[in-house]
């Protein structure tokens, strides 16, 4: 019997090439692919829904993102994710004017996703921030490379309810970039072949 693999991307833009290219079976799994919706609150609910509905034996979150200013990651670049925290929880003060970020309190500490280390041999694995309002002019914490909208609620709800887990992007852009800039066909591409990739040697560790 095939193992199920549950792959959740945020769109549909990002779902198809995705799903052309690996159908709904590859690499001795079965896929179940389900759209999330943008953002932290429409993925929590979505990750919660197919994981109680399905108990799949791996969940994959694939999808872009942008690379943050620290110059490691150019787009195209395929990655895991290693750790990711919400980085737009915080509050506006208006004595101030200003959005003060909770980036250094527990309500916004890094969950991690214990099953990317032993995928280094073959992946590049790097820290994450999510942001429910993509680009945004946050400061940078630690030693995230990259901007989802997605990631860290994602991983909070695989890690609530116990099921292995991995997040795999690929690099659209450059936050700050112009949106005409965006190279959303080549990042979804290489998108593809990492998934692929991914999928192959998930058997080597036994997720």
């Amino acid at each position: 019997m095939k193992t199920l693999a549950a792959i959740l991307t945020a769109t549909e833009l990002e779902q198809k090439p995705l799903r052309d290219r690996l159908g709904d079976s590859f690499a001795g799994r079965d896929l179940s692919w389900h759209i999330g919706g943008m953002g932290a609150g429409a993925t929590a609910a979505a990750t919660l829904c197919l994981v109680r509905d399905l108990r799949p034996g791996i969940v994959i979150q694939a999808g872009i993102a942008g690379a943050l200013p620290r110059k490691r990651l150019a787009v195209g670049d395929t990655v895991l994710i290693g750790s990711d925290y919400q980085a737009d929880l915080g509050a506006w003060r208006p004595e101030t004017g200003n959005f003060e970020p909770f980036s250094t309190l527990p309500e916004a500490s890094a969950t991690v996703c214990p099953y990317a280390e032993p995928f280094r041999e073959h992946f590049r694995i790097v820290g994450a921030r999510s942001a429910n309002s993509a680009c945004s002019p946050l400061p940078l914490r630690g030693g995230e490379a990259l901007e989802s909208m997605e990631g860290a609620a994602f991983f909070s709800v695989c890690r609530a309810e116990k099921v292995p887990f991995l997040q795999v992007r690929s690099v659209s852009n450059r936050v700050g970039d112009p949106r005409g800039e965006w190279r959303i066909p080549e990042a979804l591409e290489a998108l593809s072949e990492a998934l692929a990739r991914l999928l192959e040697t998930l058997p080597v560790y036994n997720l």
